[in-house]
């Protein structure tokens, strides 16, 4: 439905209207480079602080540093460049972003929110399972 003059105008004109779905990518945004020694990818709306002393906990038990994992939020994760080979963890999204089919395919975590982790044994133990599940990318000795 045409929302003001102009819209409804180009309308009547038989004129379609495209709407971008990433706007940034005008204003000169470009692809996301994440370092090398990225491991995981943390995906949420709201990003948790890497130096919460849960967040410290769940990167010792995945032997990782916090510069071993990159956080973008739902939007920026189709910026991300489609040779990325890493872990992808959603944390508090209840869907899943869309993201080009070769990444789709790398291994995911999913987790309620930091502050809803701190609180929730079960979503604990459910997120260790799925670490466990994909222990060869955190654990280099794993087998």
């Amino acid at each position: 439905m045409a929302t003001s003059r102009r819209d409804w105008q180009l309308e009547q004109m038989g004129i379609k209207q495209y709407q971008l779905r990433r706007p940034a990518a005008l204003q000169g945004e470009v692809a996301i480079i994440l370092p090398d020694s990225v491991k995981v990818v943390l995906l949420a709306e709201t990003l948790p602080a890497l130096s919460s002393p849960l967040m410290q906990d769940l990167l010792r038990a995945m032997l990782l540093t916090s510069e071993q994992i990159y956080c973008l939020t739902p939007e920026q994760a189709m910026m991300i460049p489609e040779s990325t080979r890493c872990v992808f963890w959603l944390m508090g999204l209840e869907h899943a972003p869309q993201l080009p089919e070769e990444l789709a395919a790398l291994p995911l975590l999913t987790s309620p929110s930091l502050a809803a982790l701190a609180g929730n044994p079960d979503a604990k133990r459910i997120l260790w399972q799925q670490i466990c599940r994909d222990e060869y990318h955190f654990f280099p000795n794993a087998e």
